[in-house]
């Protein structure tokens, strides 16, 4: 009886948003959609581009990071900033902004690559380009949904490199051509429900 009692006053001091939702993370973008809450926005982070190491997936940094006092060790993992390499568009060499949403009245969110639409009773949280690492750097990548506004930081247009993020273009071959497009660009999205 106990137990039972502690876990029910523990769980009524959790923020009313924790009992219920979704989170996902808005690449390419510092705000949510309307009908999501801005966690934080921050700016997208990963392994260096050239590192055969490291972690393969992006992050989404929170703009006000709590250093430690702990010792640098020998060997560690780094994390970059992130810029977007897409010579056609404006957005080029800009670092790349991000959000992590949350939606109080679904549960459950998905990314969906080569479309902009959601299954029916799905809703759309946002539509975007399918973006990755480049084929011939050393690391590999996670597959994201970057909003296609592809939101840069204000004054970011030197080329540092760092972790970089590249168009995705389908392929024909094993992945049959129709119904996909070879060499074409693919959209994406992000669904709740």
């Amino acid at each position: 009886m106990t137990l039972v009692l502690i876990i029910l006053v523990c769980a009524s001091l959790l923020p009313a948003w924790t009992a219920a939702g979704t989170v996902y993370t808005r690449w390419g973008n510092s705000v949510c959609a309307s009908t999501a809450t801005t966690v934080f926005s921050g700016y997208v982070g990963g392994s260096v581009y050239t590192s055969p190491g490291s972690g393969g997936n992006y992050l989404c940094l929170p703009p006000n990071p709590v250093a430690t006092n702990v010792s640098r060790p020998a060997y560690v993992s780094s994390v970059y900033g992130t810029e977007y390499e897409v010579t056609t568009r404006a957005e080029n060499d800009l670092d790349a902004l991000c959000a992590v949403c949350f939606v109080s009245s679904r549960s459950v969110n998905i990314m969906i690559p080569g479309t902009n639409k959601c299954p029916t009773g799905w809703t759309t949280e946002y539509t975007g380009l399918l973006m990755s690492g480049y084929d011939g750097h050393a690391g590999s990548t996670e597959f994201i949904c970057v909003d296609s506004k592809m939101e840069g930081r204000i004054g970011s247009s030197a080329n540092n490199n760092g972790r970089l993020l590249y168009l995705v273009a389908s392929i024909c071959g094993s992945l049959p051509c129709t119904p996909y497009v070879n060499n074409n660009i693919l959209q994406c999205v992000v669904c709740s429900k």
